[in-house]
């Protein structure tokens, strides 16, 4: 199921089908005002005809309640406020007479007359805040016809109110998340006026509501179809395919979109945002960068600019096979976005100093970090440091870059100044044990390590771990049983740790000192046995305190226990002969 996010630009209401309603109400008590040019004789016909005929329909409209047509009068004012005579209104003239004096709605018709003196009409209602259109079948009506051909157009009006109020009773459903109720009523409108742009966006909604996207996907290409540049739709469709990782799709949806509002810096951030949330962050990028070509001194745009870098940087160095290829390295993709994410950064902290978010300022020194750069990474951090001297992630990032580039004491001091901001860190101190494990100070990390689990065995345990990995990988698989001894006795003077780590220890270091004592017997002399005998010795006690963990690595100890005993027995032999 596509994750559910919310639609930060997509209005959640419908489309306003009726907007202008509540600034009528003044005007007319309540009656939505309908501008009724003459109609536009075409072909030569005589004029006469279309003003006779609307001056008819005008009568006929105001007989409704709901409805009154603008008096002929009024119409003619208000054309020469705008230097037009009535005579030249055809209706897009109309359209933008009623916008400017607030007239919702426009009735335009068009007629010719045949050989036989018919006039044949072509008609259409227009909703002026949608830019809609509803078409009205044509007629022929005789030569002395013009009332009845007012009352075919006054008939046919009652299937667009018919529309209009199912599409808002659609709207009422949709904002009280009735989806089915809302689905149905749309329907109902649509079977109507099939080309009601906004009902139609209405139910592209309702499908994205349903997870009905291919479904949504259809209307809204049937949205874009009438009107290209939909701005609703067209983010709507880009989120969608986005969603679906239709990432091509959704970048082209967005582009159309951003081609109408370039410069809109709100909305292209929140369109950048629903990218990368839906896994584009790539795509993210160029939607913001375009932004930046606009107004390259937007702060809010540089720093949206380096989160989604930084994101992209992590994500293409996860995916990247460079890692295993040749053991290590930053794919070349990843340090492309990963230096983006640090100019954004950066320009960010020279806006905003203590104000920038913390969360960029790491990020900067993480990037740093990733890109093996330490000493820009210590750099920055001691600069960023100085404004948000109490952020103790901060402190383990610098630490970081310091143990990375070998400076170890002074990363731990900055470690020691992470447990000075808060002593429950939970492992700043493992961390300080496992660079001096590394560093092959195992005293010094015995030492903080034994600090870090006091009465705390769960850290105990995780320290126990710390020290046990080291001295298994190099000391007993590199057969440096001496540094394994070493390792498993610091680990097992650690406070506080469980029965089930303690008998891993014994066995481990009981077998080492089994191992070491077997190459230190050759070449079997009396020397060579007084040393090894206490040895062997020790390793048997060890190995008897070791529980049931043998059985997890699959070690048979009875046949164990016996070749110690035969080695402890030949030094013995070998002692007394002596």
């Amino acid at each position: 199921m596509m994750a559910r996010l919310k639609l930060t630009l997509v209005l959640t209401a419908a489309t306003t089908l009726l907007a202008p309603a509540a600034a009528l109400e003044a005007q007319a008590g309540g009656r939505y005002q309908v501008l009724i040019p003459y109609f536009e004789p075409l072909e030569g016909a005589r004029d006469n005809f279309g003003k006779d005929a609307s001056e008819d329909l005008r009568k006929m409209i105001s007989t409704l309640a709901t409805h009154e047509a603008i008096d002929r009068r009024e119409i003619d004012r208000e054309a020469d406020r705008f230097d037009i005579d009535m005579d030249d209104l055809n209706c897009i003239r109309s359209i933008q007479l009623a916008a400017q004096i607030q007239a919702p709605i426009v009735i335009c018709a068009r007629y010719t007359q045949g050989a036989d003196k018919s006039w044949t009409v072509d008609s259409e209602i227009r909703t002026v805040s949608t830019q809609e259109t509803f078409a009205l079948e044509p007629f022929t009506v005789p030569e002395r016809g013009r009332e009845e051909a007012a009352r075919r157009i006054f008939e046919q009006f009652d299937r667009y109110n018919t529309q209009i109020r199912s599409a808002a009773i659609c709207a009422d459903y949709m904002a009280s998340q009735q989806w089915d109720n809302a689905l149905r009523t749309c329907d109902e409108s649509l079977a109507v006026n099939p080309d009601a742009i906004g009902v139609r966006y209405q139910r592209a909604r309702i499908m994205y509501e349903l997870e009905r996207y291919d479904e949504a996907m259809q209307d809204l290409e049937a949205v874009l179809g009438m009107n290209g540049f939909h701005e609703e739709a067209l983010q709507l469709a880009g989120y969608i395919s986005a969603s679906l990782e239709r990432d091509e799709d959704a970048r082209e949806y967005y582009g159309r979109y951003l081609e109408v509002n370039p410069g809109n810096a709100a909305v292209r951030m929140n369109i950048a945002y629903e990218l990368a949330q839906a896994g584009d962050p790539v795509g993210a990028m160029a939607f913001i960068q375009e932004g930046l070509d606009v107004d390259p001194e937007n702060i809010n745009l540089w720093e949206q600019f380096g989160g989604f870098a930084f994101t992209a940087g992590v994500e293409a160095q996860q995916a990247s096979a460079v890692g295993q290829e040749n053991g290590g390295g930053v794919a070349p993709e990843a340090v492309q976005h990963y230096r983006q994410a640090i100019e954004a950064y950066e320009r960010v902290f020279e806006a905003k100093g203590a104000e920038t978010p913390v969360g960029h300022l790491r990020n900067i020194v993480g990037a740093y970090i990733q890109l093996e750069e330490h000493e820009d990474a210590i750099r920055m951090s001691e600069r960023v440091l100085e404004t948000h001297p109490q952020e103790q992630q901060l402190w383990v990032y610098y630490a970081d870059a310091l143990q990375r580039s070998g400076r170890l004491d002074d990363a731990i001091v900055a470690l020691d100044r992470v447990l000075e901001l808060n002593p429950s860190h939970p492992n700043a101190a493992l961390r300080q044990g496992n660079w001096l494990i590394e560093a092959g100070r195992l005293n010094d990390a015995v030492d903080v390590l034994t600090r870090a689990s006091a009465g705390d065995s769960q850290k105990a345990e995780q320290a126990a771990r710390l020290i046990f990995n080291e001295a298994y990988q190099n000391g007993y698989n590199e057969d440096r049983f001496d540094y394994a001894i070493e390792g498993l006795t610091a680990a097992k003077r650690l406070p506080g740790l469980g029965t089930a780590m303690m008998n891993q220890l014994n066995f481990w270091h009981g077998f080492s000192l089994y191992q070491s004592a077997i190459r230190e017997q050759q070449p079997s002399t009396v020397p060579t046995a007084q040393a090894t005998l206490p040895k062997f010795q020790e390793a048997l006690q060890l190995l008897q305190q070791a529980g049931d963990y043998p059985a997890t690595v699959n070690v048979n100890m009875t046949e164990l226990l016996a070749g110690v005993n035969t080695y402890i027995e030949i030094q013995e032999a070998i002692i007394r002969r002596g």
